[in-house]
């Protein structure tokens, strides 16, 4: 008996001994992630490599890993070979950098909000700061708010607001920028003090959302009071049926898309709005919440006068019971959020397009407005055949043009935006359609050539931006291929909260039959309540 217990101690030992050399450095270093490989992963040319090399990075999570990515997010030249634009590389790490945790890690990109020369990065270090919802990093960004840079203040300001960090030197920043020339720089800060404390700043919020002198911000503060003044939403959104600017007229459509029956009131109001996209989303929003199929506003007045009284809403589905998706730099996680959250009626969680009707389109998308841009790919690559229609894309396209043009003499205000590597435009603002602005609009198009690479972000932003414009047309002939953003992940992110502002509904058209083209061009659509279409 006692051998045998010696020898099964001699055993334990011996077996304790070989696990503790699983822990020894030689054995931890084989485990460690190879920054090494990845290093030479991002510099590589082929979109795969560069993102395993960024799923290396995350892995390891530390400040050596983050310098990696840091390299590609600052670059700016396209590398030599066969390399893509150095937009889809940024765009690929970008998503790494979401991932990582280590605070060390996250302080290095931290104070490139202050430090780094190229004011893109310093955004993107202040966005990735509002992201995460790490109140460790919230003083670079309250610094952020001096720079001399829009976007970076813009984004300053909305990252202290997603980080609740209400702080006297944050408060002081953003009562500053309260004034500031931007509009969007305006609209964060004062939405920004509002989520510190809502009650104390009702005043200052409530004041800029009804006399802001640009309709933009009016829009997306109005937007902001679903999450921050819940009871006050409908209300103040009927009240903004009347605005002057359609983007706010707009947003208080998108608030009253909730169950109520003051909701509805306000909605058969809006369905006689002289602005067709604001009066044609309030009908869908009717149609959707009463499931009644009445497409005029003058229908939609009468039946409701009769039923209003006795009408009750249908029960929700399970899809219309779930939460909707949130932006990712809306709601980060961080130590303020405990508290309860303010009861509101259900709002109405999914978008349906109205059923077709006998109506001008273009690319079988409906027209349903009267201040459109559309935007007409002119890359090399609209050289290519396009099968369907048994010609050339760029011909497809023009057809196209003319078609849905000479339907609507009189009754359009239009632009006409080509792109590839730069954007040409036919006119600095939208014009009267006639036959005279149809032929020479068509001449425009033809004028310029088919080549180089296309950035779609160059043009979506110019489109949106201008405040005349309720809807575009984008077509394609594929993703984009360069610009400042270019895979989906970036582009709708700040598609989104540039309509914040502006309320744009982009409609894609792709000419290709390459799915990752066609799922990258989907996804915009998706993101301003568009409807997508392609062609092989």
């Amino acid at each position: 008996m006692s051998h045998r217990f010696g020898s099964a101690v001699v055993a334990t030992l011996a077996l304790l001994a070989a696990l503790a050399g699983l822990g020894s450095p030689a054995w931890a270093e084989k485990a460690k992630p190879n920054l090494g490989e990845a290093r030479q992963l991002l510099a590589g040319v082929a979109e795969g490599a560069v993102k395993r090399g960024t799923e290396i990075c995350v892995k390891a999570n530390s400040v050596a890993s983050v310098k990696l990515l840091l390299e590609v997010l600052r670059r700016k030249e396209r590398l030599a070979g066969r390399a893509l634009a150095p937009g889809h590389y940024r765009d690929i790490v970008w998503d790494g950098l979401l991932k990582i945790t280590d605070p060390y890690a996250r302080a290095v990109v931290a104070k490139l909000a202050r430090k780094d020369r190229n004011p893109w990065v310093r955004q993107w270090a202040v966005e990735l700061i509002g992201i995460w919802g790490d109140r460790e990093f919230a003083e670079y960004a309250v610094k952020a708010c001096q720079d001399r840079h829009r976007q970076v203040r813009r984004w300053a300001a909305r990252s202290l607001g997603l980080l609740r960090h209400n702080e006297p030197s944050a408060v002081a920043a953003l009562l500053k920028l309260t004034r500031d020339k931007s509009p969007y720089v305006r609209a964060n800060a004062t939405e920004a003090l509002a989520q510190f404390d809502a009650k104390k700043q009702e005043t200052l919020f409530f004041r800029t959302m009804k006399e802001d002198p640009d309709g933009g911000v009016r829009c997306a503060l109005l937007g902001a009071m679903r999450a921050i003044y819940p009871k006050d939403t409908t209300p103040h959104s009927i009240a903004a049926l009347q605005d002057a600017d359609w983007r706010p007229r707009m947003q208080a459509v998108d608030n009253l898309a909730i169950a109520t029956k003051e909701s509805v009131d306000g909605l058969v109001v809006a369905a006689k709005d002289g602005r067709p996209a604001v009066a044609e989303r309030a009908m869908t929003y009717l149609r959707k919440l009463t499931e009644k199929e009445i497409y005029d506003a003058d229908g939609w007045s009468s039946w409701w006068n009769a039923n209003r009284d006795k009408f009750k809403f249908p029960k929700p589905t399970e899809e219309d019971a779930k939460e909707p998706k949130e932006d990712d730099a809306e709601k980060p996680k961080t130590d303020g959020d405990k508290g309860k959250e303010a009861e509101k009626p259900k709002e109405l969680k999914k978008r349906e397009t109205p059923k077709k009707r006998k109506t001008v389109a273009f690319n079988e998308i409906p027209l349903a407005s009267d201040h459109v841009a559309f935007m007409i790919d002119k890359s090399i690559m609209m050289n290519a055949r396009l099968k369907s229609k048994k010609m050339a894309k760029y011909a497809a396209a023009l057809e196209a043009l003319d078609a849905v043009l000479g339907k609507l003499h009189g009754r359009l205000m239009f632009n006409v935006f080509c792109y590839r590597d730069e954007v040409s435009t036919y006119k600095k603002k939208p014009v009267a359609l006639d036959e005279k602005h149809h032929k020479r609009a068509l001449a425009f198009v033809r004028k310029e050539k088919n080549q180089n690479a296309k950035d779609i972000w160059q043009v979506l932003e110019m489109v949106v931006a201008d405040p005349e414009i309720d809807t575009g047309y984008l077509l394609s002939s594929g993703e984009p291929d360069i610009g400042l953003y270019v895979h989906w992940n970036r582009v709708t992110r700040h598609l989104h909260d540039l309509n914040r502002f502006h309320k744009v509904t982009i409609h894609t058209v792709v000419y290709s039959g390459r799915k990752w083209y066609r799922d990258q061009l989907e996804k915009i659509a998706q993101t301003t309540h568009g409807e997508f279409k392609w062609f092989e």
